[in-house]
């Protein structure tokens, strides 16, 4: 059985505070990113001290307590994993193994519970399966993780192709992806009790993780305290455009996002906007679609000065570039790229351009690797308001922000910054994590108490 928080079980609750723990959740099964499988404890994702198992040679543990608890799950596959060995299996097929392993040995009546009295299993979850049918690029996917599971578990260990679709689609649109402290993912999960939450781009809970254990927290006040109906958290990356994010849930969840973000014209104001010419404005100024743009007709809304026909132009020529460049790096920046591209758009793009505000997360990222800690410190501070545009002042993301601040402004001997952004990053991770949070004890509270002794 996997548990909700004190919080959610408590029947007189009315409502959530911002920092409030609204759900703890164990993983029905969860499974390592085979890329970290020779970094990471198989169970509990720690990276001190691992050894192999003496059975599969694939998976390693930090101790002999991580193997134990492990063991229940892991000795139905140890032999499966020896006999494909030095094959590497794809994540998708080892979730999916797990998923059917468990459902064959009991699994299907184990239950997640979301309030005092409520409940769900494995079969509650959504699959999507008329819309599966329709989708031929996950159908395409489907089929090849089929012939590898028949390989890895055998054709007879496989229920009918109907109830296997139908345990996909759980899979496909109720996995979760576990990160790490710096939120990067390092896993898939899937929580029974946590699947009933669902998705809004301004969302007012955030899920973190503390190993493989799940975390739905409140970032904002919450009025009723019905996981089901009045909290959401976001199912993806937020820093993207309306039209991007829409797309992504449409593909991967099968719905139209209605939510505020998304049916306001707000963030267009902003979003893919250049830089008023006025120096004594410098609002944003919104621009269409290239094709679409008149290149007489464009003024300030503010200051109703007229942007030229080469300013325009020069907009959309390093719109192009930077776009370009952000699909060669994705998530791996290039610092003299990224200097290339900010170069360029300096004094074109408003701060709040949301390809500015990509370039400026890749070299600040890209920096820290390359132990440019000057350079890295500029493009961070920087950073900062692009992060509360797009994430918001209670986002996970921000609070890591502020904390990588913190330590490279310790670095380079900047006390007073230092104190500064540890102090915000403290008090944001405070209220997603939650003090009982492996981050927040072990690392985030001994700075602040080890600093509040010169301050």
């Amino acid at each position: 059985m996997t548990y909700a928080g004190r919080s959610t079980m408590d029947k007189k609750r009315k409502g959530y505070k911002r920092g409030d723990t609204i759900l703890i959740d164990k993983p029905f099964v969860h499974a390592l990113k085979s890329t970290f499988k020779n970094e990471k404890c198989d169970y509990c994702y720690s990276e001190d001290n691992l050894s192999r198992c003496s059975g599969c040679q694939y998976i390693l543990y930090c101790n002999r307590t991580c193997q134990k608890l492990s063991w229940t799950e892991h000795k139905r596959e140890c032999a499966r994993m020896k006999k494909i060995h030095p094959k590497i299996l794809p994540d998708a097929a080892r979730i999916m193994s797990k998923i059917l392993i468990k459902l064959k040995n009991g699994g299907s009546t184990e239950k997640g519970y979301y309030s005092s009295n409520r409940s769900r299993t494995f079969k509650d979850l959504m699959s999507h399966y008329p819309d599966l049918k329709e989708d031929a690029h996950r159908l395409e996917h489907f089929s090849t993780l089929c012939e590898v599971l028949k390989e890895y578990m055998g054709e007879i260990n496989l229920p009918n192709a109907v109830e296997l679709l139908g345990i996909y689609g759980r899979m496909c649109i109720n996995a979760f992806n576990i990160l790490d402290d710096n939120l990067n993912t390092i896993g898939t999960g899937i929580y029974l009790a946590a699947s009933v939450i669902n998705h809004s781009c301004v969302p007012n809970a955030t899920a973190t993780f503390d190993g493989s254990t799940l975390r739905i927290g409140a970032i904002t006040d919450i009025e009723y305290s019905d996981p089901e109906l009045h909290v959401f958290i976001s199912y993806l990356e937020l820093m993207q455009t309306t039209s991007e994010r829409r797309s992504e849930l449409q593909n991967n969840y099968y719905f139209l996002c209605q939510c505020l973000r998304c049916v306001t014209n707000y963030e267009q104001n902003f979003v893919n906007s250049m830089l008023c010419g006025n120096s004594n404005c410098q609002a944003p100024v919104p621009m269409k679609n290239k094709q679409e743009e008149v290149l007489d007709s464009i003024s300030c809304s503010k200051c109703l000065e007229k942007i030229s026909e080469d300013k325009i132009k020069t907009f959309y020529d390093v719109t192009d570039f930077t776009e370009f460049q952000l699909s060669r790096m994705k998530d791996i920046g290039y610092l003299d790229v990224c200097k290339m591209c900010l170069e360029k758009q300096n004094g074109i793009f408003h701060p709040n351009n949301i390809n500015r505000v990509k370039i400026l997360d890749l070299a600040f990222e890209s920096a820290i690797k390359m132990e440019q800690w000057k350079e890295s410190l500029k493009y961070g501070i920087l950073l900062i308001d692009g992060y509360r545009v797009y994430y918001n002042e209670w986002h996970p993301s921000l609070g890591v922000l502020y904390m990588k601040l913190f330590k490279l402004c310790s670095i380079v001997e900047n006390s007073e910054s230092a104190v500064k952004y540890l102090k915000k990053g403290m008090s944001i991770l405070k209220v997603t994590h939650g003090e009982d949070h492996r981050l927040y004890k072990n690392e985030v509270l001994p700075y602040y108490k080890e600093l509040i002794q010169y301050f």
